[in-house]
């Protein structure tokens, strides 16, 4: 029998109809974000819970570094909230340059790998240390980056902060303890910071 439209061939397998299987990064960043959020105010109701619930946050981080690594984290039209892969200690995970471009100076984070690096301007490089510097108790990331847009007026992609937080624990201006972060020394930590970019900025970029 010739097969019709309603028919199908002997032997010839089933086909299910296809699944849109394909990521949905806002999607998947936003709901990162709300879990995160979720988690962050159960440490604070239950304080005897913080070892499961900081293992929790910690493994939350690297999924949505892994999800969001893959998307241009300079895009200006991406919400991205993107997280560099942690810094090794031999320092041979990322080198940190000062960029100057058309549209102003960026502290850029490169690494071996070759991929995309991040970028943090100059201005929010300097709001984000006022933040830290004001801040009178270690503060969760979220809390971080909440002040930074409300000083600035403008909703910062996260990597920008995370930039400037990886390059200030690299120069230990910066400690980070249960997923808090502080400065070492909040009464000098703006001018520090402006000094290690400042630094840096005299430091000629290496060639690959």
């Amino acid at each position: 029998m010739t097969p019709d439209a309603t028919t199908r061939p002997p032997h010839e397998p089933h086909s299910e109809p296809a699944r849109d299987e394909k990521s949905h990064p806002e999607t998947d960043t936003a709901t990162i974000s709300q879990v995160r959020t979720s988690l962050i105010r159960a440490l604070r109701a239950s304080p005897q819970a913080v070892e499961p619930l900081c293992d929790a946050l910690e493994l939350l981080e690297g999924l949505q570094r892994r999800l969001e690594t893959k998307r241009d984290p300079d895009s200006p039209d991406s919400p991205a909230e993107t997280e560099p892969r942690p810094a090794r200690r031999n320092g041979r995970a990322q080198e940190y340059i000062i960029q100057r471009t058309a549209e102003g100076e960026f502290l850029t984070e490169r690494r071996p790998t070759g991929s995309q690096p991040f970028r943090c301007p100059k201005d929010a490089y300097a709001a984000a240390a006022e933040v830290l510097a004001s801040a009178k108790d270690p503060l969760h990331f979220d809390e971080l980056l909440d002040r930074l847009n409300e000083t600035t007026g403008a909703r910062h992609a996260d990597y920008r902060l995370r930039v400037c937080l990886r390059f200030w624990g690299q120069q230990n201006l910066v400690r980070r303890s249960r997923m808090r972060y502080e400065a070492v020394d909040a009464t000098r930590f703006t001018s520090n910071a402006r000094k290690a970019w400042d630094d840096l900025a005299h430091i000629d970029p290496p060639h690959n």
